[in-house]
Protein backbone atom coordinates (compact mmCIF):
# COMPACT_ATOMS: atom_id res chain seq x y z
CA UNK A 1 0.00 0.00 0.00
CA UNK A 2 1.32 3.56 -1.15
CA UNK A 3 1.58 6.08 1.60
CA UNK A 4 -0.93 8.29 0.47
CA UNK A 5 -3.25 5.18 0.69
CA UNK A 6 -2.18 4.48 4.38
CA UNK A 7 -2.87 7.71 5.66
CA UNK A 8 -6.09 8.08 4.21
CA UNK A 9 -7.09 4.61 5.86
CA UNK A 10 -5.71 5.33 9.18
CA UNK A 11 -6.68 8.93 9.86
CA UNK A 12 -8.86 9.91 6.59
CA UNK A 13 -12.14 9.48 9.53
CA UNK A 14 -10.41 12.70 11.39
CA UNK A 15 -10.94 15.21 8.28
CA UNK A 16 -13.70 17.27 9.66
CA UNK A 17 -13.58 16.38 13.48
CA UNK A 18 -13.80 19.05 15.77
CA UNK A 19 -11.85 19.14 19.16
CA UNK A 20 -14.11 18.79 21.70
CA UNK A 21 -11.36 19.28 24.66
CA UNK A 22 -7.78 18.64 25.73
CA UNK A 23 -6.61 17.53 29.38
CA UNK A 24 -3.79 15.18 30.64
CA UNK A 25 -4.20 11.69 30.75
CA UNK A 26 -5.29 10.71 34.45
CA UNK A 27 -2.77 8.34 36.03
CA UNK A 28 -4.82 4.84 35.61
CA UNK A 29 -4.42 6.16 31.63
CA UNK A 30 -0.85 6.76 31.55
CA UNK A 31 -0.82 3.11 33.70
CA UNK A 32 -3.19 1.53 30.70
CA UNK A 33 -0.42 2.21 28.08
CA UNK A 34 2.37 1.04 30.89
CA UNK A 35 3.75 4.50 30.96
CA UNK A 36 5.30 6.31 34.13
CA UNK A 37 5.85 9.84 32.99
CA UNK A 38 9.95 9.65 33.54
CA UNK A 39 10.59 10.08 29.99
CA UNK A 40 8.76 12.87 28.80
CA UNK A 41 6.49 16.03 30.01
CA UNK A 42 2.88 15.77 30.89
CA UNK A 43 0.82 13.43 28.47
CA UNK A 44 -2.27 14.58 26.72
CA UNK A 45 -5.36 13.40 24.98
CA UNK A 46 -6.84 15.35 22.51
CA UNK A 47 -11.14 14.53 22.48
CA UNK A 48 -12.89 14.96 19.04
CA UNK A 49 -15.93 15.97 18.88
CA UNK A 50 -17.06 12.35 18.10
CA UNK A 51 -15.20 10.50 20.95
CA UNK A 52 -12.04 9.62 19.59
CA UNK A 53 -9.03 10.14 21.54
CA UNK A 54 -5.70 11.22 20.57
CA UNK A 55 -2.82 10.29 22.11
CA UNK A 56 0.60 11.40 21.38
CA UNK A 57 3.26 8.90 21.97
CA UNK A 58 6.76 8.42 21.15
CA UNK A 59 7.20 6.09 18.86
CA UNK A 60 4.63 3.93 16.66
CA UNK A 61 5.26 0.82 19.40
CA UNK A 62 3.65 3.41 22.26
CA UNK A 63 6.59 2.80 24.16
CA UNK A 64 6.09 6.68 25.75
CA UNK A 65 4.01 9.37 25.67
CA UNK A 66 4.89 12.27 22.79
CA UNK A 67 4.58 16.12 22.72
CA UNK A 68 2.64 18.09 21.17
CA UNK A 69 3.96 21.12 18.64
CA UNK A 70 1.47 23.77 18.56
CA UNK A 71 1.93 26.25 15.83
CA UNK A 72 0.49 28.95 14.34
CA UNK A 73 1.61 27.84 11.08
CA UNK A 74 4.20 25.38 9.19
CA UNK A 75 6.20 26.01 6.63
CA UNK A 76 7.24 23.22 4.77
CA UNK A 77 10.25 23.02 2.67
CA UNK A 78 10.40 21.37 -0.32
Amino acid sequence: MDRDAYIKREYGALVGRKIKTVRPLTNGECEDFGWDGSFSGVPMVIILDDGTALIPSSDPEGNDSGHIFVESTVKVLI
